[in-house]
């Protein structure tokens, strides 16, 4: 396996004597590529920005998670910062339960990959994910398909290419030109598996890895690689036969697709992943709220009803709340809920008033002017962490009748108890 360093969000990267200020060094040539990608855009780097502290030339992760590769074979691994004394193994597995509620990798093994969070960087899990799939499939048997084939053959088969068989029979009468149908596993999503696998040969691997890969890539020997990527994936079309497919094809399309955030589109060499944190949370929390609520509740997420001013016979500035909490019948909207990606301290009120943004607080209250008419709860959701285990007690009163809950979100917790209630749940 290549060399791998473990960072958190907002940590700062340096080389040389830059240890001298406290940061994770990189060597010199992969903080020159990191440099590079920065820069790379017109709007530089979503995940890296480039600053310096003492004089020395540094680079910030910003709010992303994941693990980038570089050519070098060295691995980055960006972990979510939730609390101040979290473990690399905690923050894997904090990262990868929320993964595992978002639409395009619901196919992560989380009890699986929580215990492979233990012991393996990020990259190492997913291809160990990406491995056990295609093991589990090859268990049920690859699926074939009927492929086009064309051919000069000493018998009769499917159907007679007329002026082919005029052009190269005329003497050899007992030849046939022919097109024909044959049932083999020469198909899109063969190729595919195949070319993913084939990918992965060029990776610096754990030796568990390493040898898991090779025998794989022996069961599809007799299949070629995929000489249109695009295309396969364009046409691939999984039937109801083929169900077992489906969590191995979304782990090649990963793969093939080199995993890459914007910056390092086109960049074959480099498989990396990575993760807006601020998305990642929104959409884990609009995928479990549910659990939290009585039935007769449902959870809407991004409704943008109503806007901030109208101007003229146009609405400006649309207000979009992450999620409005509504009863089923009649359909009426009882809370408004927003999520924010960064750590509270609940034991914190002076000054910094536990660290919450008075831009939120704006936001919040335009929110409740127009979803709840001025009348009625809210809540800001922020991930829990040792300093922010409990919902502040107080409320933030807007008016008399508008108020506005600050309310910790557990991840790692049960269904059910993740979300911290400090008031009874409205009823319809």
């Amino acid at each position: 396996m290549g060399e791998v360093i473990s960072v958190f969000e907002y940590d700062l990267l340096g080389s040389g004597k830059a240890a001298s200020v406290g940061v994770k060094l990189v060597p010199q040539h992969v903080f020159n590529y990191l440099e590079a990608l920065s820069l790379a855009s017109i709007q530089g780097s979503q995940f890296l920005k480039l600053t310096s502290r003492s004089g020395f030339k540094l680079l910030q992760v910003q709010n992303y998670a994941g693990m980038l590769s570089t050519p070098h074979g060295f691995q980055l691994e960006i972990l979510p910062k939730v609390g101040k004394n979290l473990t690399a193994a905690n923050a894997r597995a904090t990262l990868l339960t929320m993964l595992s509620h978002l639409p395009g990798f619901r196919h992560i093994q989380t009890q699986q990959a929580t215990l492979q969070a233990q012991r393996m960087p990020l990259l190492e899990i997913f291809i160990s994910q990406f491995l056990l799939s295609v093991s589990q499939l090859l268990k049920q048997g690859l699926r074939s398909d009927y492929v086009s084939e064309q051919g000069n053959l000493a018998f009769m088969k499917g159907k007679l290419m007329l002026s082919a068989q005029l052009r190269h029979n005329s003497v050899n009468r007992h030849k046939f030109c022919v097109n024909y149908d044959d049932y083999m596993p020469d198909c899109a999503a063969n190729r595919l598996l195949h070319s993913a696998l084939d990918k992965l040969l060029s990776l610096q691997l754990s030796s568990e890895n390493q040898r898991w890969l090779y025998e794989l890539r022996f069961a599809f020997d007799g299949i070629p690689l995929s000489r249109d990527i695009d295309g396969d994936i364009n046409s691939l079309r999984l039937d109801r036969g083929m169900s077992h497919y489906n969590e191995p094809m979304a782990w090649a399309q990963l793969i093939l697709r080199g995993m890459s955030p914007s910056a390092l589109q086109g960049n074959t060499n480099a498989i990396s992943l990575l993760f807006p944190m601020e998305a990642v949370f929104e959409s884990f929390v609009a995928q479990t709220l549910p659990h939290e609520l009585p039935p007769h509740f449902k959870v809407q997420p991004q409704v943008s009803t109503y806007s901030l001013v109208k101007h003229g016979f146009h609405d400006c500035f649309k207000l979009r709340p992450d999620l409005l909490i509504q009863s089923r019948l009649p359909v009426q909207t009882k809370m408004v809920m927003d999520t924010k990606w960064k750590l509270v301290n609940g034991s914190k009120h002076t000054k910094s008033l536990y660290g919450l943004a008075q831009a939120d607080f704006y936001q919040m209250f335009a929110y409740g002017q127009k979803y709840l008419d001025g009348s009625g709860e809210m809540y800001l959701i922020y991930p829990a962490h040792d300093d922010f285990s409990q919902p502040i007690p107080q409320h933030f009163a807007f008016s008399n009748t508008l108020k506005l809950w600050v309310v910790p979100y557990q991840i790692t917790g049960k269904p059910g108890e993740r979300m911290m209630w400090v008031s009874d749940i409205p009823s319809v």
